[in-house]
């Protein structure tokens, strides 16, 4: 594979802190040599005194060692890994331009391994505020992100054999790592090809979560997909009696007459919850998550008796229905639709959808990933010519001892051929607040309404009411003037199993706005 770097990198500081003894110490200690000139040989009592630490470390894992992860992986069972480490604990903060690795090649013209612009590693923040948003007591610049115990590693296939011996890979990593890794500028409401992750190759965990998100305001109900039927109770007489009818009658809306103008929905918010989810995988650009569900308690379609939605809101919501007498029970119906085969709708105080049941499926461009916190833990950067998994890479507990990459899911961590960019523990990334309202499209309206007319079947106890039960009532019905009746769906039961789906893309959240790593007001530096 071709490999093309383009890194731009500035440190403004970074500092090696060390904890090492060296065994003999010339002209510290007059007592320790006779001659200057020679070294004086320490007894046994005097070498258990000394206390000390290498600086460096070389370790060996066998292709055939218990704890090597290779040794059962069919055909690539004869990989030993070579391990130097460092025991020191290093201090950094840095810019990184532009980041990429793995570019061209068998990738193709301008692809990558991995693409990152505007990258910043800093020290972890002192707090975060209500929305997630990381809080620098003293600015994020004057912070250092802890490296400990740095070590790199090859992959060697035949490492007993001096003929046939090969390096198939090479990682940098390190036990633990606290800092706040975070890629791009801007936080912006769209996807960006300029900033922020642009291809990753690699595997990262992501912590369970939650969120919240709003609907924006919309109308109801003037497609014909978005049609509206079900079982009315219907009640016309004069003096307060049913005299001329007590009966159930079918509705079905008329979407496209010129008579309805929609049923006014207002915006609503949610919260909802993520389950933990990985993202793995060769040059991504997105991450998915499947199937998060979450319940819309309330939408109204009217004023409501607690004053929270205005009436001015819906005094324009009309809907005009068509009327029929099949399979209802009661009497007077015929009379009512021999009368009038059509009326207008409105809906009554009160009205409202109820307990309606989504399934999301959430899917982000990288690029609106901004804010990464390492908190304690280790991960690693390695090229290999082969898939690996690598010492200590995670391993699920259902991929134990399976004998082939092919066998394993994505909750095991296998680095691919090329450039590979690996975290060790789940990322928590915080409270996911959508700072966009959620657009009710017509694809989802249209699922709600087959939804609500499934719910207002012959079967429904709480049928919407209409009465007519004046002399003025039913002049204003004859006349064409709106019938008015509360109408309360409680959509539980036809969207538990089935709920509403929809699919959210790129949006903006608000825990993932970024903290600059410069001194004074520049973005990046």
């Amino acid at each position: 594979m071709k490999i093309k770097w383009s890194i731009i990198l500035m440190v403004r500081h970074t500092t090696l802190k060390l904890s090492f003894c060296t065994f003999l110490v010339l002209g510290m200690m007059q007592n320790t040599f006779a001659d200057t000139n020679k070294l004086t040989e320490l007894s046994d009592t005097e070498m258990s005194k000394v206390e000390g630490q290498a600086l460096m470390s070389l370790s060996y894992l066998a292709p055939t060692d218990t704890k090597n992860p290779m040794k059962n992986i069919t055909g690539s069972n004869n990989i030993g890994f070579y391990k130097l480490g460092m025991e020191a604990e290093l201090e950094i903060n840095t810019n990184i331009k532009n980041l990429q690795l793995g570019c061209g090649g068998v990738n193709g013209a301008g692809a990558c391994d991995i693409d990152i612009k505007n990258l910043s590693l800093s020290g972890l923040p002192s707090s975060y505020d209500a929305n997630g948003v990381p809080i620098y007591s003293n600015g994020r610049a004057a912070t250092s992100g802890k490296i400990t115990n740095p070590f790199m590693e090859f992959a060697v296939s035949n490492p007993n054999s001096a003929s046939t011996r090969e390096i198939k890979g090479l990682r940098f990593s390190a036990e633990k790592i606290n800092a706040l890794l975070s890629a791009g500028i801007d936080n912006g409401i769209q996807a960006s090809t300029t900033d922020g992750i642009q291809r990753l190759s690699g595997f990262m965990q992501i912590a369970g979560t939650t969120g919240t998100a709003y609907t924006q305001q919309t109308t109801f109900g003037l497609t014909q997909n978005q049609q509206l039927g079900g079982v009315a109770r219907l009640c016309a007489g004069i003096l307060g009696t049913c005299l001329l009818a007590d009966t159930d009658i079918n509705f079905m809306s008329k979407p496209t007459s010129q008579n309805s103008t929609g049923i006014t929905v207002p915006s609503v918010s949610t919260d909802f919850k993520i389950n933990p989810f990985v993202v793995n995988g060769s040059r991504l650009t997105k991450a998915t998550v499947n199937d998060i569900r979450t319940v819309l308690s309330k939408i109204p379609i009217a004023a409501d008796s607690a004053g929270l939605y205005s009436p001015d809101l819906f005094t324009k919501d009309i809907l005009e229905v068509d009327l029929n007498c099949n399979n209802v029970s009661g009497r007077g119906c015929g009379l009512i639709t021999a009368l009038k085969d059509t009326a207008k709708f409105k809906m009554g105080k009160d009205s409202a959808i109820t307990n309606l049941n989504l399934s999301i499926d959430f899917e982000q461009s990288l690029s609106m990933f901004h804010n990464i916190p390492l908190t304690g833990t280790g991960g690693y950067l390695s090229l290999q010519s082969m898939a690996l998994l690598w010492p200590g890479a995670t391993v699920n507990a259902a991929d134990v001892g399976k004998t082939s990459f092919s066998q394993m899911g994505e909750n095991t961590d296998v680095a691919q051929k090329g450039w590979w960019m690996s975290f060790a523990e789940p990322v928590q990334l915080g409270k996911l607040n959508v700072t966009q309202p959620i657009i009710l499209n017509d694809a989802i309206l249209a699922q709600v309404a087959q939804r609500v007319t499934q719910t207002l079947t012959p079967d429904y106890v709480n049928k919407p009411k209409a009465n007519a039960t004046s002399l003025g009532a039913i002049a204003s019905l004859l006349a064409d003037n709106p019938l008015t009746s509360t109408i309360q769906a409680d959509l539980n039961s036809s969207t538990l199993v089935n709920p509403v789906y929809f699919k959210l893309q790129n949006q903006q959240l608000a825990n993932q706005k970024i903290i600059s790593n410069c001194y004074g007001g520049l973005k990046f530096c």
